[in-house]
Order: C-alpha cells, then structure tokens, then sequence
C-alpha cells in the first residue's frame, strides 16, 4: 500500500523517545527485566502529513495480575484528552496524532496488542500513526530477524524507529499495516546525527535510571562526589597546617595550586553531570513528573548550594600562614 504523506518531527521529539525508552531497556538492566514503554503523540495535520510536535511518555511494563503487561489504563486515558485540551488551545489547534513505544531488542512491527492500540487511534484519526522505536537497531544499525535463526539485515543511517499505519482499520485485528516516511525538520540525517543518537543512549544509560531509583541514584552519585571534594578540601587544609608548623609557608601557595587543579576536575565532572541529571528530568512519564521533579530539584539544589563558592573558599586556603 502507498503512504500517504509523511511524518515530520524534531529533534527535541526524537531524544524524548530515545530517553524515555532507554531508560527501562539498556545494558545496566539484565534483557528479561527490559521493559516496553507507551507514549503519546500530540502535533497537527498538514494535508496528508503528520506533523508532531510533542511526544509525551505515559507508562511501561508493569506486573498487572500476575501478568507482564503494558497498556494504556483508564487514567492514562483521562489524562490524555486533559493535556489535548490545552494542546487544542495552540494555534495552530493540536491534538492526538498517534502514539510511540518500545521493542527493545525486538523487530520493528505491529503486534496484535499493537493493531488493536492502533486500531483505536485510526478509527478517530485516519492518519494516526504508531510510532516503534528499538535502540538496539540504534546501536548496532542491523534489523533483528523476526525469528531466531533467520538472517540479520545490515542497516546505513538507521534511526531505530519507524512509523506504522494499518491499510483497513476495517478488517480489525487482521489489518495489515505499512510504513510511512518521516523527515526531521531540524536536523539533517547523517552520520553525525546517528552518532550522536547512539551516544545520548549512552548517556540515558548511565543517568537516567528507572523508576524511583532515579533518587537513589542522584543522591549517592552527589554525595559521593561532596565527599571527595571534601576530602580534598580537608586534606589540602591539613597538609597546609603541617606545613605551616613546619615553618615552610612559603610552599603553601603552590600546594593549594596543585591540588586545584584536582578539585577543579573533580568539580567540572560533578557539574557536567549534574546538568545531565537536569536534562533527564524533563523525559520522566507524566505521572511521574509532579512527585519525582520537586524531590529531583532538592537533590540538584543541594548540590548547587554546596558547591557554589567551593573554589573560591579553597584558593583562601593560600591565605593560610
């Protein structure tokens, strides 16, 4: 079947999927513990193209029943059409566009769960799109076999997702569905935006750690790194008192220059870090956000009051005599 149109979307869109993804399904979690991941797509029709320009995260893989699962619940629901209201209220007005989600380490198809979602948001919208994002195809630019044993396609330039869309929403589960081209409308694609796609990955991995570990994780990482800023803070401050017994003051403006050059570093790997947890909080699900961004903020706060004059205070140490 022929597409009609195509989706255009930014890179802002992009990252969100990455992000929102890869935080339930990478290399720190083992495979069986992967999760699938649900979102949605608010934006606007353009003639035949879809064009978004928000994608909202919603819900993962959860124990329901004694059943892993994912799917989207009466509250997701409610809390969709909220924030389509206040997207109507653009101008241009914008609505439900579609929605994305997850394969990790899976092909990139429609399942009968996927139909039967998809099934829902064509019949309101003929030109709703399903968005299915693997980052596994990200990292290794190959297309996993649908079947274990068949052969492994190579893939150039590849994003890891696709846009889906069934040919007859009247057929019901037995549609058959295409693919539908996209465009970035802020980026060209080429081996550096790939690069820097599989590099975000990484960085998602490393700081942007599943549900409530997300605390956890922020405030071991800052107060293990206060703490080596404060060893070394004290440190310093004890060797100058030495040196000062010793009657060797004249040695102490070079030690305190040394040793900045160990806070300095120190201190430049917190920041850069910390502006990375500052980014990762903006892709938490929607039901996250009111809770986990105030108790994220205190965490980051802390970090910001601790350190804010720590290099003045420790070039005052030179003062000592």
């Amino acid at each position: 079947m022929i597409a009609r149109g195509k989706i255009k979307l930014n890179l802002e869109i992009y990252k969100t999927i990455i992000a929102t993804t890869v935080r339930y399904a990478n290399a720190k979690i083992p495979e069986e513990d992967w999760a699938e991941v649900y979102g949605l797509l608010y934006g606007y029709i353009s003639g035949d193209d879809v064009i978004i320009t928000e994608a909202i995260p919603f819900t993962h893989t959860k124990k329901k029943r004694h059943i892993l699962k994912v799917e989207f619940d009466e509250e997701d629901y409610a809390l969709a059409a909220s924030i389509e209201s206040e997207f109507y209220l653009k101008d241009p007005p914008q609505y439900i566009v579609g929605w994305y989600h997850s394969h990790p380490g899976i092909k990139l198809m429609l399942s009968q769960d996927d139909i039967k979602n998809q099934l829902a948001w064509q019949s309101n919208n003929p030109l709703a799109v399903a968005l299915v994002f693997n980052h596994v195809r990200l990292l290794k630019q190959i297309e996993v076999p649908a079947r274990k044993g068949d052969p492994v396609k190579q893939l150039h330039l590849d994003t890891g997702f696709l846009n889906f869309r069934l040919d007859d929403p009247n057929r019901g589960l037995e549609a058959a569905f295409h693919t539908i081209p996209f465009e970035f409308t802020d980026l060209k694609l080429d081996e550096t935006l790939i690069r820097n796609a599989q590099e975000f990955v990484r960085w998602v991995t490393r700081a942007f750690p599943r549900g409530d570990e997300i605390l956890k994780e922020y405030t071991r990482y800052i107060n293990s790194t206060l703490q080596k800023l404060d060893e070394i803070y004290s440190g310093t401050e004890s060797y100058l008192n030495t040196l000062i017994r010793k009657q060797e003051s004249h040695r102490i403006p070079g030690v305190v220059e040394s040793q900045s050059q160990e806070a300095t570093k120190i201190l430049d790997q917190g920041n850069g870090m910390i502006n990375i947890f500052k980014i990762m909080k903006n892709y938490l699900e929607y039901k996250e956000r009111d809770v986990l961004i105030p108790q994220i903020d205190t965490v980051l706060n802390n970090w910001d009051q601790r350190t804010e004059n720590f290099m003045e205070n420790f070039y005052k140490l030179a003062e000592k005599r």
